[in-house]
């Protein structure tokens, strides 16, 4: 096979440029369909421009032609995590394994898949362990490690492997992403947020970065919700003495707030309106709830409940059965994904 055949080229396309290298595998594959390896960077290409299903199929038919390689393996796995069918991307995972033990990608891709369906146990980090003992000087493994201990709750674990990551790669976008959900999960929200933005500028096509500025707005809503929520339970129930309490909780949020995440924090609130219109219209709704409990609060501190001083409950009563049907279905930060696509 020559530098210049159509496999050659797409292989050297298929990374930077997947729609590229698709045309040049269409046009080959009408008179070669049984090319297991052109198959394969088509399905490669595929699941580069977001079409697991189509890079399935691909996929499928290059494993037909050669049951013997992985490589049509792990695209499959690939493809069933992206469509969301999990249990099978695990499955299929561990039978590239089964084929070949020694690489490292087979073992990286367990973990992955795993990561992905949310089944994360001791056997995941087993299989991200392996993969960094085959390959110590990839910072995908290393990044692999730090998720896998995230996700089992073992911060200190994860930041160590992820510095590991950036001192290999200090420009390497997916473990600056990676760490700033450590600092999520620390409550550093300025750390956080400071950590998807540079993760954004290093890598702007890295897909999760802009959910995970919003996932951590969401937390912030979600946090006012409960408090305001609180709020009104408790100035029904308990002698207004403590409505100042509650003008002092519903501020204090906000002072902590600011104090922990800071001008990254202010700005990602600033680019919400262009953004996100829909979040943007539910943290108005809170806070318009938060404020009329605070004035109702200073309004009724020397009157017993119900006073005439007292604005109703009614209308932000309201607004927080609404803003529960949005927190209920909050998510958490997402993590980076790895293809590894490649041989």
């Amino acid at each position: 096979m020559t530098d210049r055949s159509p496999v050659r080229q797409a292989e050297a396309l298929v990374t930077a440029s997947p729609a590229a290298a698709m045309r040049v595998l269409a046009s080959y594959l009408t008179s070669e369909p049984d090319d297991w390896q052109a198959l394969c960077l088509a399905a490669q290409a595929q699941l580069g421009l977001s079409e697991p299903a189509r890079a399935l199929g691909y996929a499928q038919r290059a494993s037909q032609l050669n049951p013997h390689s992985e490589w049509p393996v792990r695209l499959q796995a690939i493809a069933h995590r992206d469509l969301g069918h999990g249990f099978a991307a695990q499955q299929l995972s561990r039978h590239s394994v089964l084929i070949n033990p020694g690489s490292w990608h087979t073992h990286l891709l367990v973990a992955d898949t795993d990561l992905a369906a949310g089944a994360v146990t001791k056997h995941s980090m087993a299989a991200a362990e392996k993969a960094r003992e085959l390959a110590p000087n990839e910072p995908d493994t290393h990044i692999v490690v730090g998720q896998v201990a995230l996700a089992r709750g073992r911060r200190k674990r994860a930041t160590t492997s992820l510095h590991q990551a950036l001192r290999l790669d200090p420009e390497n976008a997916a473990a600056r992403h990676e760490l700033a959900r450590v600092r999520l999960h620390q409550g550093r929200i300025g750390a956080a947020l400071d950590g998807f933005r540079a993760a954004g500028r290093l890598d702007p096509t890295l897909r999760t970065v802009r959910a995970n500025l919003h996932a951590v707005l969401a937390r912030a809503l979600q946090l006012l919700h409960y408090l305001v929520m609180l709020g009104c339970f408790f100035s029904m129930l308990v002698p207004l003495v403590v409505a100042g309490l509650q003008v002092v909780a519903v501020l204090g949020v906000f002072g902590w707030a600011i104090k922990r995440g800071g001008r990254p924090l202010l700005r990602v609130i600033a680019e919400v309106p262009r953004t996100d219109e829909l979040l943007l219209v539910w943290f108005a709704m809170e806070l318009t709830a938060a404020a009329l409990l605070v004035v109702r609060g200073v309004l009724t501190v020397d009157q017993p409940v119900g006073g005439e001083a007292g604005i109703s409950l009614v209308g932000y009563a309201f607004v927080l059965l609404l803003g529960s049907g949005l927190v209920s279905s909050l998510r958490s930060a997402q993590g980076s994904r790895f293809d590894r696509t490649g041989r």
